[in-house]
Protein backbone atom coordinates (compact mmCIF):
# COMPACT_ATOMS: atom_id res chain seq x y z
CA UNK A 1 0.00 0.00 0.00
CA UNK A 2 1.33 3.40 -0.92
CA UNK A 3 1.89 5.55 2.15
CA UNK A 4 1.46 9.25 2.70
CA UNK A 5 4.85 10.90 2.33
CA UNK A 6 5.65 14.21 4.00
CA UNK A 7 7.44 15.35 0.81
CA UNK A 8 9.78 17.63 2.75
CA UNK A 9 11.98 19.73 0.49
CA UNK A 10 15.05 21.81 1.10
CA UNK A 11 14.65 25.57 0.91
CA UNK A 12 15.59 25.71 -2.79
CA UNK A 13 13.06 23.00 -3.64
CA UNK A 14 10.31 24.85 -1.76
CA UNK A 15 11.15 28.00 -3.69
CA UNK A 16 10.99 26.17 -7.03
CA UNK A 17 7.97 23.99 -6.27
CA UNK A 18 5.97 26.39 -4.14
CA UNK A 19 6.49 29.67 -5.94
CA UNK A 20 4.85 28.81 -9.24
CA UNK A 21 7.11 29.35 -12.26
CA UNK A 22 10.27 27.41 -12.99
CA UNK A 23 13.72 28.88 -13.18
CA UNK A 24 13.57 29.74 -16.84
CA UNK A 25 10.28 31.62 -16.52
CA UNK A 26 9.67 35.22 -15.52
CA UNK A 27 6.04 35.08 -14.34
CA UNK A 28 5.02 35.54 -10.71
CA UNK A 29 2.14 34.33 -8.62
CA UNK A 30 -1.02 36.29 -9.26
CA UNK A 31 -1.43 39.22 -6.84
CA UNK A 32 0.64 37.95 -3.89
CA UNK A 33 0.18 40.05 -0.74
CA UNK A 34 3.20 42.30 -0.14
CA UNK A 35 5.47 41.82 2.85
CA UNK A 36 4.29 43.70 5.87
CA UNK A 37 0.66 43.78 4.75
CA UNK A 38 -1.66 42.20 7.30
CA UNK A 39 -4.29 40.46 5.18
CA UNK A 40 -7.69 39.31 6.30
CA UNK A 41 -6.37 35.83 7.03
CA UNK A 42 -4.69 37.25 10.14
CA UNK A 43 -8.04 37.22 11.90
CA UNK A 44 -7.95 33.43 11.74
CA UNK A 45 -4.95 33.46 14.12
CA UNK A 46 -5.34 34.26 17.80
CA UNK A 47 -4.55 37.95 18.34
CA UNK A 48 -2.77 37.17 21.59
CA UNK A 49 -0.51 34.43 20.14
CA UNK A 50 2.80 35.34 21.70
CA UNK A 51 4.86 32.53 20.23
CA UNK A 52 8.17 33.46 18.66
CA UNK A 53 8.68 33.70 14.92
CA UNK A 54 10.79 30.52 15.09
CA UNK A 55 8.02 28.61 16.85
CA UNK A 56 5.40 29.70 14.34
CA UNK A 57 7.60 28.63 11.43
CA UNK A 58 8.42 25.29 13.06
CA UNK A 59 4.72 24.48 13.44
CA UNK A 60 3.98 25.35 9.82
CA UNK A 61 7.03 23.48 8.54
CA UNK A 62 6.18 20.25 10.39
CA UNK A 63 2.47 20.34 9.56
CA UNK A 64 2.80 17.77 6.75
CA UNK A 65 4.91 15.44 8.90
CA UNK A 66 2.32 15.37 11.64
CA UNK A 67 -0.73 14.99 9.41
CA UNK A 68 0.73 12.34 7.15
CA UNK A 69 2.14 10.52 10.17
CA UNK A 70 -1.35 10.31 11.64
CA UNK A 71 -2.76 8.88 8.43
CA UNK A 72 -0.01 6.29 8.20
CA UNK A 73 -0.57 5.18 11.80
CA UNK A 74 -4.21 4.59 10.89
CA UNK A 75 -3.05 2.62 7.79
CA UNK A 76 -5.10 4.87 5.57
CA UNK A 77 -4.56 4.23 1.83
CA UNK A 78 -2.96 7.05 -0.09
CA UNK A 79 -5.41 9.51 -1.63
CA UNK A 80 -4.02 12.29 -3.82
CA UNK A 81 -6.97 14.55 -3.08
CA UNK A 82 -6.36 14.29 0.65
CA UNK A 83 -2.63 14.86 0.16
CA UNK A 84 -3.29 17.99 -1.91
CA UNK A 85 -5.77 19.24 0.69
CA UNK A 86 -3.24 18.82 3.51
CA UNK A 87 -0.56 20.63 1.49
CA UNK A 88 -2.97 23.51 0.90
CA UNK A 89 -3.74 23.58 4.61
CA UNK A 90 -0.01 23.92 5.27
CA UNK A 91 0.25 26.83 2.83
CA UNK A 92 -2.77 28.50 4.46
CA UNK A 93 -1.31 28.02 7.92
CA UNK A 94 2.01 29.52 6.83
CA UNK A 95 0.18 32.47 5.26
CA UNK A 96 -1.79 33.11 8.50
CA UNK A 97 1.35 33.00 10.63
CA UNK A 98 3.20 35.25 8.16
CA UNK A 99 0.39 37.79 8.31
CA UNK A 100 0.38 37.60 12.10
CA UNK A 101 4.13 38.17 12.26
CA UNK A 102 4.01 41.03 9.76
CA UNK A 103 1.40 42.76 11.94
CA UNK A 104 3.60 42.95 15.00
CA UNK A 105 4.99 46.35 15.92
CA UNK A 106 8.64 45.40 15.55
CA UNK A 107 10.51 42.44 14.16
CA UNK A 108 14.06 42.07 15.35
CA UNK A 109 16.92 39.61 15.09
CA UNK A 110 15.91 36.57 13.06
CA UNK A 111 12.19 37.43 13.00
CA UNK A 112 12.37 38.70 9.41
CA UNK A 113 14.24 35.55 8.43
CA UNK A 114 11.45 33.34 9.77
CA UNK A 115 8.89 35.61 8.18
CA UNK A 116 10.66 35.06 4.86
CA UNK A 117 10.56 31.30 5.38
CA UNK A 118 6.85 31.44 6.19
CA UNK A 119 6.17 33.45 3.04
CA UNK A 120 8.20 30.91 1.08
CA UNK A 121 6.21 28.03 2.56
CA UNK A 122 2.98 29.90 1.79
CA UNK A 123 3.93 30.34 -1.86
CA UNK A 124 4.32 34.13 -1.61
CA UNK A 125 7.61 34.91 -3.42
CA UNK A 126 7.26 38.69 -3.18
CA UNK A 127 6.73 38.53 0.55
CA UNK A 128 9.68 36.16 0.95
CA UNK A 129 11.94 38.46 -1.06
CA UNK A 130 11.09 41.59 0.92
CA UNK A 131 11.45 39.82 4.27
CA UNK A 132 14.85 38.34 3.40
CA UNK A 133 16.03 41.67 2.01
CA UNK A 134 15.07 43.26 5.31
CA UNK A 135 16.83 40.57 7.30
CA UNK A 136 20.10 40.91 5.37
CA UNK A 137 19.99 44.70 5.49
CA UNK A 138 19.43 44.72 9.24
CA UNK A 139 21.92 41.94 10.00
CA UNK A 140 24.94 42.76 7.85
CA UNK A 141 27.17 40.51 9.96
CA UNK A 142 24.82 37.54 9.76
CA UNK A 143 26.64 34.32 8.89
CA UNK A 144 26.16 30.61 8.63
CA UNK A 145 23.13 28.73 7.40
CA UNK A 146 20.63 31.46 8.21
CA UNK A 147 22.43 34.10 6.12
CA UNK A 148 22.98 31.63 3.27
CA UNK A 149 19.28 30.71 3.25
CA UNK A 150 18.34 34.36 3.02
CA UNK A 151 20.75 34.88 0.12
CA UNK A 152 19.28 31.86 -1.68
CA UNK A 153 15.80 33.38 -1.53
CA UNK A 154 17.01 36.78 -2.71
CA UNK A 155 19.06 35.38 -5.61
CA UNK A 156 16.25 33.21 -6.95
CA UNK A 157 13.51 35.81 -6.64
CA UNK A 158 15.52 38.78 -7.94
CA UNK A 159 16.69 36.67 -10.89
CA UNK A 160 13.08 35.85 -11.71
CA UNK A 161 12.24 39.54 -11.62
CA UNK A 162 15.22 40.46 -13.80
CA UNK A 163 16.91 42.43 -11.00
CA UNK A 164 20.28 41.09 -12.06
CA UNK A 165 22.70 43.46 -10.25
CA UNK A 166 21.11 42.49 -6.94
CA UNK A 167 21.02 38.80 -7.90
CA UNK A 168 24.72 38.95 -8.86
CA UNK A 169 25.66 40.69 -5.62
CA UNK A 170 23.90 38.21 -3.36
CA UNK A 171 25.18 35.26 -5.40
CA UNK A 172 28.73 36.55 -4.94
CA UNK A 173 28.10 36.75 -1.17
CA UNK A 174 26.75 33.21 -1.18
CA UNK A 175 29.86 32.03 -3.05
CA UNK A 176 32.19 33.62 -0.49
CA UNK A 177 30.47 32.16 2.55
CA UNK A 178 29.67 28.81 4.12
CA UNK A 179 27.91 26.48 4.37
CA UNK A 180 27.22 25.76 0.73
CA UNK A 181 25.14 22.90 -0.63
CA UNK A 182 26.32 21.91 -4.07
CA UNK A 183 22.77 21.42 -5.33
CA UNK A 184 21.82 24.92 -4.15
CA UNK A 185 24.79 26.45 -5.94
CA UNK A 186 23.70 24.68 -9.11
CA UNK A 187 20.18 26.10 -8.86
CA UNK A 188 21.38 29.62 -8.08
CA UNK A 189 23.71 29.69 -11.08
CA UNK A 190 20.90 28.28 -13.21
CA UNK A 191 18.54 31.02 -12.00
CA UNK A 192 20.92 33.81 -12.94
CA UNK A 193 21.97 32.20 -16.24
CA UNK A 194 18.31 31.81 -17.25
CA UNK A 195 17.66 35.45 -16.39
CA UNK A 196 20.52 36.57 -18.64
CA UNK A 197 19.13 34.39 -21.44
CA UNK A 198 15.85 36.29 -21.17
CA UNK A 199 17.74 39.54 -21.74
CA UNK A 200 19.82 38.07 -24.60
CA UNK A 201 23.01 38.70 -22.62
CA UNK A 202 24.70 35.46 -23.63
CA UNK A 203 28.17 36.37 -22.37
CA UNK A 204 26.93 36.59 -18.79
CA UNK A 205 24.66 33.59 -19.35
CA UNK A 206 27.69 31.53 -20.43
CA UNK A 207 29.64 32.65 -17.35
CA UNK A 208 26.94 31.37 -15.01
CA UNK A 209 26.31 28.24 -17.08
CA UNK A 210 30.01 27.37 -16.66
CA UNK A 211 29.65 27.75 -12.89
CA UNK A 212 26.51 25.66 -13.10
CA UNK A 213 28.44 22.91 -14.89
CA UNK A 214 31.23 23.10 -12.31
CA UNK A 215 28.64 22.66 -9.54
CA UNK A 216 27.15 19.66 -11.39
CA UNK A 217 30.59 18.05 -11.68
CA UNK A 218 31.20 18.64 -7.97
CA UNK A 219 27.84 17.05 -7.22
CA UNK A 220 28.93 14.02 -9.27
CA UNK A 221 32.05 13.72 -7.10
CA UNK A 222 29.85 13.85 -4.01
CA UNK A 223 28.04 10.71 -5.18
CA UNK A 224 24.70 12.26 -6.04
CA UNK A 225 22.22 9.58 -7.06
CA UNK A 226 22.97 8.70 -10.70
CA UNK A 227 19.71 9.97 -12.19
CA UNK A 228 19.95 13.37 -10.47
CA UNK A 229 23.65 13.58 -11.30
CA UNK A 230 23.04 12.93 -15.00
CA UNK A 231 20.15 15.39 -15.15
CA UNK A 232 22.27 18.13 -13.57
CA UNK A 233 25.22 17.55 -15.91
CA UNK A 234 23.01 17.39 -19.00
CA UNK A 235 21.03 20.48 -18.04
CA UNK A 236 24.21 22.49 -17.46
CA UNK A 237 25.75 21.19 -20.68
CA UNK A 238 22.67 22.08 -22.71
CA UNK A 239 22.53 25.59 -21.28
CA UNK A 240 26.23 26.27 -21.77
CA UNK A 241 26.29 24.87 -25.30
CA UNK A 242 23.29 27.02 -26.20
CA UNK A 243 25.03 30.12 -24.84
CA UNK A 244 28.12 29.31 -26.91
CA UNK A 245 26.01 28.82 -30.03
CA UNK A 246 24.22 32.15 -29.50
CA UNK A 247 27.67 33.76 -29.25
CA UNK A 248 28.80 32.14 -32.50
CA UNK A 249 31.25 29.85 -30.67
CA UNK A 250 30.19 26.57 -32.26
CA UNK A 251 33.62 24.98 -31.72
CA UNK A 252 33.39 25.69 -27.98
CA UNK A 253 29.89 24.21 -27.88
CA UNK A 254 31.07 21.07 -29.68
CA UNK A 255 34.15 20.69 -27.47
CA UNK A 256 32.10 21.10 -24.31
CA UNK A 257 29.60 18.39 -25.29
CA UNK A 258 32.46 16.07 -26.24
CA UNK A 259 33.89 16.68 -22.78
CA UNK A 260 30.55 15.67 -21.30
CA UNK A 261 30.58 12.47 -23.38
CA UNK A 262 34.08 11.66 -22.08
CA UNK A 263 32.83 12.24 -18.55
CA UNK A 264 29.96 9.83 -19.23
CA UNK A 265 32.48 7.17 -20.24
CA UNK A 266 34.54 7.65 -17.10
CA UNK A 267 31.62 7.67 -14.63
CA UNK A 268 30.32 5.44 -16.38
CA UNK A 269 26.78 6.47 -17.38
CA UNK A 270 24.83 5.28 -20.39
CA UNK A 271 22.13 7.82 -19.58
CA UNK A 272 24.47 10.84 -19.66
CA UNK A 273 26.25 9.49 -22.76
CA UNK A 274 22.91 9.28 -24.58
CA UNK A 275 21.82 12.76 -23.48
CA UNK A 276 25.13 14.40 -24.42
CA UNK A 277 25.36 12.59 -27.76
CA UNK A 278 21.83 13.52 -28.78
CA UNK A 279 22.41 17.14 -27.84
CA UNK A 280 25.70 17.25 -29.77
CA UNK A 281 24.11 15.85 -32.91
CA UNK A 282 21.37 18.49 -32.89
CA UNK A 283 23.86 21.25 -33.73
CA UNK A 284 26.90 19.33 -35.02
CA UNK A 285 25.58 16.26 -36.89
CA UNK A 286 28.88 15.62 -38.69
CA UNK A 287 30.90 15.27 -35.48
CA UNK A 288 33.26 12.30 -35.25
CA UNK A 289 31.59 10.53 -32.33
CA UNK A 290 34.45 8.05 -31.93
CA UNK A 291 37.07 10.70 -31.28
CA UNK A 292 36.36 10.54 -27.54
CA UNK A 293 37.32 6.85 -27.55
CA UNK A 294 40.99 7.80 -27.92
CA UNK A 295 40.96 10.06 -24.85
CA UNK A 296 41.15 7.29 -22.25
CA UNK A 297 42.07 7.91 -18.61
CA UNK A 298 45.58 6.77 -17.65
CA UNK A 299 45.32 4.81 -15.51
CA UNK A 300 41.52 4.32 -15.50
CA UNK A 301 39.69 4.27 -12.19
CA UNK A 302 38.11 1.07 -10.92
CA UNK A 303 34.75 0.32 -12.53
CA UNK A 304 31.81 -0.92 -10.45
CA UNK A 305 31.79 -4.70 -10.34
CA UNK A 306 28.78 -6.50 -11.75
CA UNK A 307 26.65 -7.71 -8.88
CA UNK A 308 24.77 -10.97 -9.42
CA UNK A 309 22.60 -13.29 -7.37
CA UNK A 310 23.32 -16.05 -9.90
CA UNK A 311 25.66 -16.62 -12.84
CA UNK A 312 24.59 -18.69 -15.83
CA UNK A 313 27.14 -20.22 -18.18
CA UNK A 314 30.25 -18.93 -16.43
CA UNK A 315 31.90 -18.66 -13.01
CA UNK A 316 31.45 -15.47 -10.97
CA UNK A 317 34.14 -12.94 -11.84
CA UNK A 318 35.22 -9.40 -11.03
CA UNK A 319 35.95 -6.91 -13.79
CA UNK A 320 39.39 -6.34 -12.31
CA UNK A 321 40.15 -10.02 -13.01
CA UNK A 322 39.52 -9.37 -16.71
CA UNK A 323 42.31 -6.81 -17.19
CA UNK A 324 44.08 -7.66 -20.42
CA UNK A 325 40.78 -8.67 -22.06
CA UNK A 326 38.31 -6.54 -23.99
CA UNK A 327 35.00 -6.79 -22.11
CA UNK A 328 31.55 -6.23 -23.57
CA UNK A 329 28.76 -5.76 -21.00
CA UNK A 330 25.34 -6.24 -22.60
CA UNK A 331 22.45 -5.00 -20.43
CA UNK A 332 19.35 -6.85 -21.58
CA UNK A 333 16.09 -8.60 -20.58
CA UNK A 334 14.36 -11.67 -21.96
CA UNK A 335 11.16 -9.68 -22.65
CA UNK A 336 13.02 -6.97 -24.61
CA UNK A 337 12.52 -7.50 -28.36
CA UNK A 338 15.36 -5.13 -29.42
CA UNK A 339 17.63 -7.15 -27.13
CA UNK A 340 16.81 -10.23 -29.22
CA UNK A 341 17.97 -8.35 -32.32
CA UNK A 342 21.40 -8.07 -30.70
CA UNK A 343 21.81 -11.80 -30.15
CA UNK A 344 23.10 -12.73 -33.64
CA UNK A 345 25.61 -9.88 -33.47
CA UNK A 346 26.85 -10.96 -30.07
CA UNK A 347 27.13 -14.57 -31.25
CA UNK A 348 29.17 -13.44 -34.24
CA UNK A 349 31.52 -11.25 -32.21
CA UNK A 350 32.03 -14.02 -29.68
CA UNK A 351 33.02 -16.47 -32.41
CA UNK A 352 35.37 -14.07 -34.19
CA UNK A 353 37.12 -12.52 -31.19
CA UNK A 354 36.89 -14.97 -28.27
CA UNK A 355 40.42 -16.22 -28.91
CA UNK A 356 41.71 -12.65 -29.32
CA UNK A 357 40.64 -11.50 -25.88
CA UNK A 358 36.94 -10.57 -26.12
CA UNK A 359 34.78 -11.50 -23.11
CA UNK A 360 31.02 -10.92 -23.34
CA UNK A 361 28.86 -10.83 -20.22
CA UNK A 362 25.09 -10.49 -20.42
CA UNK A 363 23.70 -8.46 -17.51
CA UNK A 364 20.05 -8.91 -16.60
CA UNK A 365 17.73 -8.91 -13.57
CA UNK A 366 15.08 -11.05 -11.99
CA UNK A 367 11.76 -9.58 -13.15
CA UNK A 368 9.36 -12.13 -11.63
CA UNK A 369 7.63 -12.96 -14.90
CA UNK A 370 8.21 -14.33 -18.38
CA UNK A 371 5.96 -14.86 -21.39
CA UNK A 372 2.90 -13.61 -19.52
CA UNK A 373 3.19 -15.73 -16.40
CA UNK A 374 4.49 -15.02 -12.92
CA UNK A 375 7.62 -16.87 -11.83
CA UNK A 376 9.40 -17.51 -8.56
CA UNK A 377 13.14 -16.71 -8.55
CA UNK A 378 13.95 -20.40 -8.90
CA UNK A 379 11.51 -20.77 -11.81
CA UNK A 380 12.87 -17.65 -13.49
CA UNK A 381 16.44 -18.89 -13.14
CA UNK A 382 15.42 -22.13 -14.86
CA UNK A 383 13.66 -20.14 -17.55
CA UNK A 384 16.82 -18.08 -18.20
CA UNK A 385 18.94 -21.23 -18.46
CA UNK A 386 16.53 -22.61 -21.06
CA UNK A 387 16.44 -19.22 -22.78
CA UNK A 388 20.22 -19.28 -23.16
CA UNK A 389 20.08 -22.69 -24.80
CA UNK A 390 17.12 -21.79 -27.00
CA UNK A 391 18.90 -18.78 -28.51
CA UNK A 392 22.31 -20.50 -28.61
CA UNK A 393 24.01 -17.76 -26.64
CA UNK A 394 27.62 -18.83 -26.07
CA UNK A 395 28.54 -16.29 -23.39
CA UNK A 396 27.65 -16.11 -19.69
CA UNK A 397 24.92 -14.15 -17.88
CA UNK A 398 24.94 -12.27 -14.60
CA UNK A 399 21.46 -12.26 -13.02
CA UNK A 400 20.91 -9.58 -10.37
CA UNK A 401 18.12 -9.32 -7.81
CA UNK A 402 18.20 -5.51 -7.65
CA UNK A 403 18.71 -2.50 -9.94
CA UNK A 404 22.17 -1.81 -8.55
CA UNK A 405 23.98 -2.66 -11.80
CA UNK A 406 21.62 -0.42 -13.79
CA UNK A 407 22.21 2.40 -11.32
CA UNK A 408 25.99 1.97 -11.25
CA UNK A 409 26.19 2.14 -15.05
CA UNK A 410 23.43 4.71 -15.66
CA UNK A 411 21.29 2.29 -17.66
CA UNK A 412 17.80 3.65 -18.29
CA UNK A 413 16.95 1.74 -21.47
CA UNK A 414 17.92 -1.60 -22.98
CA UNK A 415 19.79 -2.87 -24.77
CA UNK A 416 22.73 -0.79 -23.57
CA UNK A 417 26.26 -2.01 -24.20
CA UNK A 418 29.51 -0.96 -22.54
CA UNK A 419 32.81 -1.73 -24.24
CA UNK A 420 35.78 -1.87 -21.85
CA UNK A 421 39.37 -1.89 -23.06
CA UNK A 422 42.21 -4.09 -21.86
CA UNK A 423 43.18 -1.53 -19.21
CA UNK A 424 39.70 -1.52 -17.66
CA UNK A 425 38.44 1.79 -19.11
CA UNK A 426 35.03 2.22 -20.75
CA UNK A 427 35.78 3.34 -24.29
CA UNK A 428 32.36 3.17 -25.94
CA UNK A 429 28.68 3.00 -24.98
CA UNK A 430 26.08 1.76 -27.44
CA UNK A 431 22.35 2.29 -26.88
CA UNK A 432 19.74 0.60 -29.04
CA UNK A 433 20.04 -1.56 -32.13
CA UNK A 434 20.06 0.90 -35.03
CA UNK A 435 22.18 -0.08 -38.02
CA UNK A 436 24.59 2.82 -37.49
CA UNK A 437 24.88 2.02 -33.78
CA UNK A 438 25.66 -1.66 -34.45
CA UNK A 439 28.18 -0.78 -37.15
CA UNK A 440 29.98 1.63 -34.83
CA UNK A 441 30.04 -0.92 -32.03
CA UNK A 442 31.51 -3.48 -34.43
CA UNK A 443 34.19 -0.97 -35.44
CA UNK A 444 35.04 -0.23 -31.82
CA UNK A 445 35.34 -3.92 -30.89
CA UNK A 446 37.83 -4.43 -33.69
CA UNK A 447 39.74 -1.28 -32.68
CA UNK A 448 40.11 -2.40 -29.05
CA UNK A 449 40.98 -5.98 -30.00
CA UNK A 450 43.77 -4.64 -32.23
CA UNK A 451 45.26 -2.49 -29.48
CA UNK A 452 48.38 -4.26 -28.20
CA UNK A 453 48.25 -6.01 -24.85
CA UNK A 454 51.56 -4.34 -23.91
CA UNK A 455 49.92 -0.91 -24.15
CA UNK A 456 47.14 -2.03 -21.87
CA UNK A 457 49.58 -3.39 -19.29
CA UNK A 458 51.61 -0.19 -19.36
CA UNK A 459 48.51 1.91 -18.84
CA UNK A 460 47.48 -0.22 -15.86
CA UNK A 461 50.85 0.19 -14.20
Amino acid sequence: MKRFSPCLFGLVSILLVGSGPGLAQSGQLKDPPPAGNVSSVASASPADDKRSAAELYEEAKTYLDKKFGQFNKLHMPFDQRIADKIKQEQRDLAARYAAQLAGRNSLGGKDLYYLGLLYTLAGNPDGALEAMRGFLAGNVKASGEVAQDARVVVVIQTAKKGLLPEAESRLAEYSRNQPQEVGDRFVLENSVAAAYFRTNDFEHAATHAREMLAAAKLAAEHKKDPETRDDMLAQAGNLLSEAYLRLGKSDDARAMMQELRRLALSLPSGNLYRKATRRLLTFAPSTDLLSVADATPSPPHELPNIGAREWIGRQPIKLSDLRGSVVLLDFWADWCEPCHVMFPKLQKWHQIYKDKGLVIIGVTNYYGHAEGRMLTPAEELGYLRDFKKKFHLPYGFAVADSNENDSNYGVVSIPTTFLIDRRGAVRFISIGVGDAEIATLNEMIKKLIDEPVEKAAAGTR
